[in-house]
């Protein structure tokens, strides 16, 4: 189930796109949407007496992920917990001693991740304040790091808002993206290059790639392309 960036809002709405394509394994996810009041931390920017704040509850059978807007800095905080038989216990929200803490929103805490995917043993998020995107991938509930990398997406298709594509796409095997790979863009490997100097100063190129779950690593599939960046 796709994960929404989490509100001020009472609830969580339902996702928009049809799973039907996926098999139970990437469509047993659930979400929760939980409104609760809770005091900031010392040192931190008042909330607003009259408003609530949000925690959405994305739960499977390995794993529950609290997530919440970071009060302090742009992006998603997230508790990671491993999942229970009782869904009421495993969303109950406050951090617990054996719970990962992704954005902890502290002074060091340089993410500005954004939800995007709940999918068996992983946790799909984007990150990024800016025009240049990048794809993490954790493993849970131990929220290790298994991918980092630069990425887009073409035709203004989002993936944190649900949106699926060609150029970003799930099934049963793993994750199709446009993954940015070390390679210098020139004018002769990068069509369009001089117009991407003239209007962005910036470009990339990008593989075709796959993460598959299985082997929990990415691979190029062997089409590349050139973007602009910036």
């Amino acid at each position: 189930m796709p994960l929404r960036k989490p509100s001020r809002l009472h609830g969580a709405r339902p996702a928009s796109r049809s799973t039907s394509r996926l098999s139970p394994s990437l469509a047993g996810s659930v979400v929760l949407g939980l409104t609760v009041s809770l005091a900031p931390a010392a040192g931190r920017a008042q909330p607003d007496p009259g408003a609530t704040i949000a925690w959405h509850c994305y739960r499977n059978a390995v794993a529950t992920v609290l997530a919440t807007d970071k009060m302090d800095s742009a992006g998603t905080r997230f508790l990671v917990r491993a999942s229970t038989t009782d869904p009421k216990t495993d969303c109950a929200v406050g951090q617990r001693p054996g719970d990962r803490v992704l954005g902890d929103d502290g002074p060091r805490d340089e993410t500005a991740h954004v939800n995007v995917e709940l999918v068996r043993t992983f946790l799909i998020v984007d990150d990024g304040t800016g025009p240049d995107r990048t794809l993490v991938i954790y493993e849970v509930p131990t929220a290790r790091k298994l991918l980092e990398a630069g990425y887009s997406v073409q035709g203004g298709c989002n993936p944190a808002s649900g949106c699926r594509s060609e150029e970003f796409s799930l099934d049963d095997k793993g994750l199709t993206f446009w993954r940015q790979v070390a390679d210098t863009p020139t004018p002769k490997n990068c069509p369009g290059y001089a117009g991407f100097m003239k209007s962005t100063g910036s470009a990339a190129i990008e593989e075709r790639s796959i993460f598959t779950f299985a082997a929990r690593t990415v691979a190029g599939l062997g089409k590349t392309r050139c973007t602009a960046r910036q």
